[in-house]
């Protein structure tokens, strides 16, 4: 979906569109009213405007039909982003059902946090640490919990990535155009895999990291003999951390027989 398609939606489809992000009902209309936005940035930054104000009463209809953290449900969005929950060992599944429970009745409402990027260890840790919570603190966690989900679906409705990569030919001063890129974790799993543009430039999905050790591989040695350079590095494989939810920059500096790289902005 493009930020244009949404400025030129009908209402209705606006509204449904937005309460795809969050069942507010006021908040999903007030961003239908907005328009035009023009870009992903104008409407994130009204977006989290709108949801300042939310409390108790926009957590209880929100969350209605929410699915549990760990538990299957019909939303395909809370499913893409509990995925990690696949994964989780059976005693870390076990403990956050049980959270579940203590949470639904200490609090009346199922816990709320943004999973996408998150181990089940940390929900688990998470969920623990906010039973220490008194209701009104609680609260305010939780509505902060639903306006940071609406924001992480806004960037994946529009393709908005977290990592960008630049690759410069420094022998030719240059963009490097056509690098094949391939984004993995530490144990090799596949991420996402892209293609520099005319710019030299590109950006890799998901639109949230998993935490942890990351490698971003440059397949510089077919990018040189494409453009009939010899060079020494078939590839160049570029390890990092990811610790939060920030945006990365990881660019790279290239010629046939060294390269740099270092953590752009």
């Amino acid at each position: 979906m493009d930020i244009g398609d949404l400025d030129d939606a009908t209402v209705s489809d606006a509204v449904a569109t937005a309460s795809g992000w969050a069942a507010v009902p006021a908040w999903a209309a007030a961003l239908a009213a907005a328009r035009p936005y023009g870009s992903v940035a104008a409407l994130s930054e009204r977006a989290a405007a709108e949801a300042r104000g939310w409390g108790a009463a926009e957590l209880d209809v929100a969350l209605a039909e929410h699915p549990r953290i760990g538990e299957r449900g019909t939303d395909a969005s809370s499913a893409r982003e509990q995925s990690a929950m696949r994964t989780a060992d059976d005693d870390v599944t076990r403990a956050i059902a049980e959270g579940n429970v203590e949470y639904e009745r200490r609090f009346g409402r199922v816990f709320l946090v943004r999973a996408a990027g998150r181990t089940p260890e940390e929900l688990l840790a998470e969920l623990r640490r906010r039973l220490g919570n008194e209701p009104d603190v609680e609260v305010g966690e939780a509505a902060a919990a639903l306006a940071d989900i609406a924001l992480h679906r806004i960037r994946a409705t529009f393709g908005v990535a977290q990592l960008t990569t630049h690759v410069l030919d420094a022998t030719s001063g240059r963009p490097a155009v056509g690098v094949g890129l391939a984004l993995s974790t530490d144990a090799g799993e596949v991420l996402a895999t892209g293609t520099t543009d005319g710019d030299g430039r590109a950006a890799l999905g998901p639109d949230v990291l998993p935490r942890g050790d990351l490698q971003l591989r440059f397949d510089t040695g077919a990018y040189h003999r494409a453009v009939g350079v010899p060079s020494f590095h078939p590839f160049v494989s570029v390890a990092f951390t990811v610790s939060g939810t920030e945006h990365l920059h990881v660019p790279l500096l290239l010629s046939p027989f060294a390269y740099s790289t270092y953590r752009g902005s």
